[in-house]
């Protein structure tokens, strides 16, 4: 690595001055460069080898899902991305940008146009400089559906948890919904990573299900029968700290309406994965989610098909016989999407999840495959806000490598490679409520960023290409996480 000081002609040093009295408006100037010399690294010193001292910034001052644009620690090294094509995760391409990052913020985003800025950031001793020159760079990934605490009754296991978390980072996912998990356990991992007692991506988190005696599942749940019952719960588990209130397939739908009411007057956003209640319902009743592509639910059919489906299915999971008798152009169907555009419920696919069970039954699954990715198309072309998830541990799923797995049957499903880097960043945000500090590249939001060396959007597939992945303005060093 070498060092340089670079002079500066009278045109840069006039150009410098009068840039530097415009950003003394925006913030104290003097607190962003102190006398180090800046450092030029190219692309070769910026692969999965990254040792633990380079551009290692400082750790994190505070719980990362409380940080807002107007936070602006500026004390540290600007870290200079240079010479990249920018992918912001709003559809936006821009090629020979330059990033800057300071702490744990996106201090600016510049275009090849705008040279006097660029200069300005690099002839300040501050700076540290990486080429990174025909690569290119994302937002952070989500994963929305990743049971880090384990789902079924008593499995969890604090050295998967642990190591899950490392995994989804190494692979450049950021941030993750877990959908569902024991109460406290699913609460203490989420303080765990926000104090870095534990290295991971941001969580948002639910709690144990809440269902029904009427259908039995092996899964941490609180059974419920009453509207008193259910607000106790849900009151309970306000208390416990989580974002979310996880509603199962038991519920029928005037509990199901009564746990959304409960839960959006305490600040909580539901998830629903139902049965009795049908996915129309639930939107209607202003539900916020619903998990998995596959809707299974007898009111999703005609009503010849629901009688047989009832009479020889076996309940809520039985995908297969569904997928057989529903119509994908139907009346039941067309309803059901214009109710989730309408009442703006994102869904989560789960394409992993419909893929692994297809595998596991290639005589049936040969034939009910393809009708998963026309629905998982057809909600995409209506308007419903996908967003990207992989039901992690379930189906053997390897935490973050499944994600990735996850975006390239999204593409098999026909979804424009732009618009799926879209759903796997800017609609993950935005469905949590954090779109206004991260989920897209721009000035001012979180420094949650990928560095890819080929192209996502000539093949989605190059999301696994990664170079280097930064989180919160922190380079991850990937080598140590992957061996733990």
């Amino acid at each position: 690595m070498s060092k340089f000081v670079t002079s500066l002609d009278k045109k840069i040093l006039t150009n410098s001055i009068t840039i530097i009295l415009i950003f003394s408006i925006g913030y104290n100037i003097f607190d962003v460069f102190t006398f180090v010399k800046a450092e030029r690294i190219s692309p070769c010193n910026t692969d999965n080898s990254l040792g633990e001292s380079l551009l290692e910034l400082p750790p994190l001052k505070s719980n990362k899902a409380k940080s807002t644009q107007n936070d602006t620690d500026y004390s540290h090294n600007l870290l200079i991305l240079y010479n990249t094509n920018t992918i912001d995760g709003d559809s936006n391409v821009r090629s020979n940008s330059t990033i800057i990052t300071s702490g744990n913020r996106i201090i600016d985003v510049i275009d090849k146009d705008s040279p006097d800025k660029y200069y300005f950031y690099k002839n300040n001793t501050n700076s540290i400089l990486i080429d990174l020159s025909g690569k290119y760079i994302i937002p952070g990934l989500f994963d929305m559906h990743a049971h880090v605490a384990g789902v079924m009754k008593n499995s969890f296991n604090q050295t998967y948890s642990d190591e899950a978390l490392q995994r989804l980072l190494a692979f450049g996912i950021t941030t993750i919904r877990n959908p569902g998990g024991p109460t406290e356990l699913s609460g203490g991992l989420k303080n765990n990573v926000s104090s870095e007692k534990v290295t991971g991506p941001q969580i948002f988190t639910a709690g144990r299900l809440l269902n029904s005696p009427n259908i039995s599942i092996p899964f941490v749940e609180k059974k419920v029968n009453s509207v008193s019952e259910v607000d106790e719960e849900i009151n309970n588990q306000a208390k416990a700290g989580v974002d979310f209130i996880k509603l199962y397939v038991g519920l029928t739908p005037d509990l199901v309406k009564e746990a959304i009411d409960k839960a959006h007057s305490l600040g909580l956003k539901v998830i629903g994965h139902l049965y009795l209640t049908s996915w129309t319902e639930a939107a209607n009743d202003k539900i916020d989610f619903l998990t998995h592509g596959v809707p299974v639910s007898p009111y999703l059919l005609s009503s010849q098909n629901r009688e047989t489906f009832l009479k020889y299915g076996d309940g809520p999971f039985a995908h297969f016989l569904w997928l057989q008798l529903v119509s994908v152009n139907g009346k039941e169907i067309n309803e059901m999407i214009e109710s989730l555009v309408k009442n703006n419920v994102y869904v989560d696919p789960t394409l992993s999840v419909y893929e692994s069970m297809a595998k596991d039954d290639p005589t049936n699954g040969q034939h009910i495959w393809p009708k998963v990715l026309q629905l998982t198309k057809k909600m995409y072309d209506n308007g419903v806000k996908l967003l990207t998830g992989t039901d992690i541990p379930n189906f053997d799923l390897a935490p973050g490598k499944s994600l990735h797995h996850e975006l390239e049957l999204l593409a098999n499903a026909g979804i424009p490679t732009s618009n799926i880097i879209q759903i796997a960043t800017k609609n993950g945000a935005e469905a949590l409520g954090i779109l206004n500090y991260t989920g897209t590249i721009e000035k001012g939001k979180e420094a949650d960023l990928i560095v890819l060396s080929s192209n996502p959007v000539e093949n989605i597939s190059n999301t696994k290409s990664i170079e280097l992945i930064i989180n919160n303005g922190k380079i991850v060093n990937r080598n140590s996480l992957l061996s733990k």
